[in-house]
């Protein structure tokens, strides 16, 4: 069983309130970096793809911009309608946008990228929707290196289960923003980012979160129990004692030109 993207859509909405409290305050700081690097003008349309709980387009707003988030997840969508009242938020697939053609002038995605089967057609359609000389941020979770899998991948195969591997390094992203037609590419990488966790409850929470809900699906409970002590043994903790779940961030900024 590969343990990662597929069918990520629906589960992210069957666990939109575990992803609230633990991924979400963990992908602040990436969140704020990729609208930081977006270089917001007042009056821009900005459009959130993927936006999930609506952390990234919540920092958006301001100085008269118009800002939209987009996500298939109708969990999600219901708690960034809540958190982000003065945004409007639209169910979608990032992958086919439902809007004309340079309808904004910025778009913005925070860690959604890799749950595109074809990344590239992905970043081309962000582009069609983008207005000529408008721009793209985004981050995506990586290098493998600065990730939880060289950590977990030993214990995820004891168990049968095996990741996709497929996070890009800086080389992939830039090549695959270029072939969908971005100009000025420009990347950047984060290592130390991670996913901080206060307790060994709020880890256990996150297991729930996506892929990480359904993996162990069919599983015998003592086995359940025992794949989840053996992961949370493995998570490396700060001097305090709470966990810290290596995933790193790579960035990209572009321009439609």
């Amino acid at each position: 069983m590969t343990f990662w993207r597929s069918d990520a859509t629906a589960r992210f909405s069957a666990s939109a309130a575990a992803y609230a409290a633990t991924m979400a305050p963990a992908l602040r700081p990436v969140a704020a970096e990729v609208v930081r690097r977006a270089a917001l003008q007042p009056a821009e349309r900005v459009l959130d793809l993927g936006t999930g709980t609506g952390t990234a387009a919540g920092m958006a707003r301001g100085e008269g911009r118009s800002v939209t988030g987009l996500d298939g997840a109708a969990g999600m969508l219901e708690i960034a309608r809540g958190e982000v009242p003065d945004a409007t938020f639209v169910d979608g697939d990032f992958g086919a946008v439902p809007f004309d053609d340079g309808t904004f002038d910025v778009a913005i995605a925070c860690h959604s990228l890799l749950f595109a089967a074809d990344r590239v057609a992905v970043l081309g359609e962000w582009l069609r929707v983008t207005r000529p000389g408008g721009r793209l941020s985004l981050s995506v979770p990586g290098p493998w290196e600065a990730t939880m899998g060289p950590i977990m991948d030993p214990i995820y195969a004891s168990y049968g289960l095996a990741t996709a591997r497929d996070y890009p390094d800086r080389a992939d992203l830039s090549s695959w923003a270029e072939a969908a037609g971005w100009r000025s590419v420009s990347t950047a990488a984060d290592p130390t980012i991670a996913i901080h966790l206060a307790d060994e409850a709020t880890y256990h929470l996150w297991l729930t979160t996506g892929s990480r809900g359904t993996a162990t699906a069919g599983w015998p409970e003592e086995r359940v129990a025992a794949f989840k002590a053996a992961t949370l043994a493995a998570t490396p903790r700060q001097a305090d004692g709470s966990l810290s779940v290596p995933f790193g961030a790579l960035y990209l900024t572009a321009e439609r030109t």
